[in-house]
């Protein structure tokens, strides 16, 4: 995740994507509850999680869970799984070691499925958008309040669906996206560049 900061900076200054300050962007996470962080991880994802750490090895965590468990972060997430092997009666006989063991191993596996491309690729990406077309775009994904001018269109097909997709994935994992529903948002974001790409055809 520390790979991201200097990409994250970059975005906050090349682009003015987001309207908070660098500090807001890469601000550490503050200290929450678990109630607080079994509500980030959701009442889908959280129970899905508990299972495969306490019952069946075999469950696997879904893309969705995943962003879900990565946008909580680490901190919350490590909570979750300390507080169920406090008071989750199906964790009683439980070895807290392997428990936090295997927690972790989730959390890493959910961070590699949700990683976007390194730095100096989506540094290249930026580039060829532009400031004033990674703002148009920006805001038609989180605001929707504007339409993606016939130029802006043209640049967002122009450096490629690769490209933007590893964007709006960087953008999931910033503070200032933290609730976002992450799937729905790389949907929103396809959907986008193929109107794009339609009207360029």
């Amino acid at each position: 995740m520390a790979r991201l900061i200097n990409y994250l900076i970059l975005v906050a200054l090349s682009l003015a994507m987001i309207s908070a300050t660098v500090a807001e962007i890469t601000a550490p996470e503050k200290e929450e509850s678990v109630a607080e962080c079994a509500q980030r991880v959701g009442s889908h994802c959280e129970p899905k999680v508990l299972k495969s750490l306490a019952i069946d090895k075999n469950i696997t965590v879904s893309k969705s869970c995943c962003y879900k468990i990565i946008q909580a972060g680490y901190s919350c997430y490590t909570k979750l799984t300390l507080d169920a092997l406090q008071n989750n009666k199906n964790f009683k006989d439980a070895n807290v070691t392997e428990v936090v063991q295997k927690s972790d191993e989730i959390f890493e596996k959910c961070d590699n499925a949700t990683e976007p491309a390194n730095e100096l690729y989506l540094a290249k990406c930026v580039a060829e958008i532009g400031t004033k077309c990674g703002a148009e775009v920006f805001n038609k994904l989180i605001h929707n309040n504007n339409t993606v001018s016939e130029c802006c269109c043209g640049k967002l097909v122009d450096m490629g669906l690769h490209c933007h997709i590893n964007m709006a994935k960087a953008l999931i994992l910033t503070p200032a996206l933290r609730d976002v529903d992450a799937v729905a948002f790389l949907k929103k974001s396809k959907k986008l560049f193929h109107q794009c790409h339609h009207h360029h055809e």
